[in-house]
């Protein structure tokens, strides 16, 4: 005995009753080949998202077209990529309501779930590192030259005459720097 939700009020009632007996919503029939796969329809929008395949699977070719059209964009990528998580995360009942006529399928499968979850964070750890690296190996670069250039501390006290004058540090250096060419 498979139970359904119904289309109008959400209760359970029998997959073969023809109107829901709580509030009298006329039921379609679940062919069993058009029932949508919620497995199917993350991974679709996880990895080809971005082009709305997903959204041709879901009966939804209006938005569908849409996502090819932006596909350039960027945008229908990420509006994929939060339908992902929806996907994934959808209870059963929820899932049936929306795409299936009430008809509950099976649930998605864990490993997708994890997946979903790991995808994301690794995408994250991969632009950092890309942004990281280059500016890690420019760092080294700079700090070996640095190292290779030959560097002259000015002493504070100069000249007498500097300190007598109370000239900035500065001017000191350019005394200096003129008393030791003389």
């Amino acid at each position: 005995m498979a139970m359904v939700f119904c289309r109008g009020c959400g209760k359970e009632i029998h997959e073969t009753a023809i109107s829901c007996p709580h509030c009298g919503c006329q039921q379609a029939a679940a062919v069993a080949g058009n029932v949508k796969s919620q497995s199917v329809a993350t991974v679709l929008a996880a990895f080809v998202g971005g082009f709305g395949i997903h959204r041709f699977y879901l009966r939804s070719p209006v938005t569908g077209i849409f996502y090819i059209l932006f596909c350039w964009t960027g945008i229908p990528g990420l509006i994929a990529l939060i339908e992902t998580f929806v996907y994934a995360f959808m209870s059963q009942q929820s899932w049936a309501r929306k795409y299936n006529n009430g008809v509950i399928s099976e649930p998605v499968h864990i490993a997708i779930r994890v997946l979903v979850l790991i995808f994301p964070v690794a995408f994250v750890v991969g632009v950092l590192a890309a942004i990281a690296i280059p500016a890690y190996q420019s760092y080294r670069i700079r700090a070996e030259a640095a190292k290779s250039t030959v560097s002259i501390e000015v002493p504070m006290h100069v000249t007498p005459a500097a300190q007598r004058h109370d000239i900035s540090r500065q001017d000191q250096v350019l005394v200096y720097t003129a008393a030791s060419r003389a």
